[in-house]
């Protein structure tokens, strides 16, 4: 459950924490304006609407501990390209990709890989220990970033030149490019055992589909989906 927790949160370092944080100084460093990054976002949200229909077929059908893992690393290659590269019209395919990696390939295997450890027993509990635990990830791994760019700056930050606050950046972003990559690491390796990589014996099928399809709860739960 450890392991999910910090898979969960971890697959947002990059698209969201990261800009959440050091929105500011990413602005400023990177000459973007809000405007472009909220098309960023907007092309994230598109994307990940319309991964979400497959993601689930998906994540029944592969190993959750494989799609989670290679997700992660993806996921981490594609927070590297911050480094190379800062023109604003490239952003939306970065977020456009992100949008693949953590919804198409990482959240319907996320859940299936929680519902599976929460069992008939306790799965409200299960997803509870998620979203709490991403939480707690959340403000921790908020509280390091920033203790770790006050020490990359100069002491006097308010006379930090452009260079040395985009010097301080790109270690912040290599900072959550490997964390992310380790989760995935960690992820492949703690779901190595045989439940958490074979299907539970579902093979999904397009009946199965039109099933789903009527009833009612699911469409509930897609409105507050689509709503966030």
């Amino acid at each position: 459950m450890l392991t999910l927790v910090i898979a969960g949160e971890a697959i947002f370092f990059l698209p969201f924490v990261l800009p959440r944080i050091f929105r500011p100084t990413m602005l400023e460093v990177f000459g973007w304006t809000n405007w472009q990054l909220g098309v960023a976002f907007s092309a994230y949200g598109v994307v990940a609407m319309l991964a979400y229909l497959p993601s689930g077929p998906l994540a029944d059908r592969f190993p959750a501990g494989t799609m989670m893992a290679v997700a992660l690393v993806v996921t981490a290659i594609g927070g590297l390209t911050l480094i190379g590269f800062h023109d604003a019209v490239q952003l939306p395919w970065l977020y456009g990709f992100w949008g693949v990696s953590t919804i198409l390939l990482f959240w319907s295997a996320l859940i299936r890989a929680t519902r599976l450890w929460g069992g008939q027993a306790m799965p409200g509990r299960a997803f509870g220990w998620l979203d709490g635990g991403r939480g707690l990830i959340a403000a921790l791994v908020a509280t390091s970033s920033v203790a770790l760019f006050a020490v990359l700056m100069p002491s006097d930050v308010e006379s930090a030149s452009p260079d040395e606050k985009q010097a301080a950046l790109i270690r912040i972003i290599v900072f959550f490019a490997i964390a992310t990559a380790f989760a995935g690491v960690w992820v492949k390796w703690v779901f190595r055992n045989p439940w958490t990589e074979v299907a539970s014996g579902t093979q999904w099928q397009v009946a199965d589909l039109k099933t789903v399809l009527r009833m009612p709860a699911v469409w509930c739960q897609g409105l507050v989906v689509v709503c966030a």
